[in-house]
């Protein structure tokens, strides 16, 4: 039987009378990557905030048997510091810091020979490499990215599929990716959550969804929620 890491049950999130989640039930299994796809304003990013403890739920209850990092909008990394003086920044924040595991992160996200250079001459794309290796600083079981090759060039988007591969596949984490890309989803995901104004519209692995699907992704995903564009 596979395990379990995270669970939503019947998990409302409301704003004044408006749910930003509405009775979402949820099981997140070890060893996958889910892509969670919904449009703006679906409840991606307060499912994420939800299931991290950044956000109290209205109604339901949110269960982890891991540690959780996450990287959710824009990485939160001090542009006057370089990439190691940050990832120390952090894990003194946390009472973790280790030089050891610092050298590690940097190798594991290519920014092991931009040792010196500063992370306000950072690319977005080496900013997104040091949030998610900022993310990774407390050995995180389950790990989400909320749309983390959002504005990257092709290299760029290249360079974080491969890293959330090795991720999962040589490191045995757990993945949650939030993303409007579905072609580059297609290649990273082995499962699928699909979104719409915070109801859980549909669970789908990426075998089932091969197996039934005859047409385009984006044209699949558009059926589910009922909507013109993603």
């Amino acid at each position: 039987m596979e395990e379990i890491l995270v669970k939503l049950e019947q998990v409302t999130k409301k704003y004044g009378k408006k749910a930003a989640l509405d009775n979402c039930s949820l099981e997140l299994k070890k060893g996958k990557i889910y892509g969670l796809v919904g449009r703006n304003g679906a409840g991606k990013t307060t499912m994420m905030r939800i299931i991290g403890g950044l956000l109290p739920v209205t109604s339901g209850q949110v269960t982890s048997k891991t540690d959780i990092g996450m990287l959710i909008e824009a990485p939160g990394v001090v542009g006057s510091m370089t990439a190691r003086e940050n990832l120390h920044f952090y894990g003194m924040l946390s009472g973790n810091a280790d030089a050891e595991r610092e050298t590690e992160l940097l190798e594991l996200v290519g920014l092991e020979d931009d040792k010196k250079k500063k992370v306000k001459n950072y690319s977005l794309g080496m900013r997104q490499r040091l949030g998610i290796a900022i993310a990774l600083l407390n050995h995180p079981g389950f790990v989400m990215l909320d749309e983390p090759i959002n504005g990257l060039d092709p290299i760029g988007v290249v360079e974080i599929r491969k890293l959330i591969t090795r991720l999962n596949e040589e490191f045995g984490m757990t993945v949650l990716i939030s993303s409007h890309n579905l072609a580059e989803l297609y290649q990273t995901a082995t499962d699928y959550i699909i979104i719409d104004k915070g109801v859980i519209k549909k669970e789908i692995s990426q075998e089932a969804l091969e197996a039934e699907n005859n047409e385009s992704l984006e044209t699949y995903f558009l059926q589910v929620i009922g909507q013109a564009s993603v």
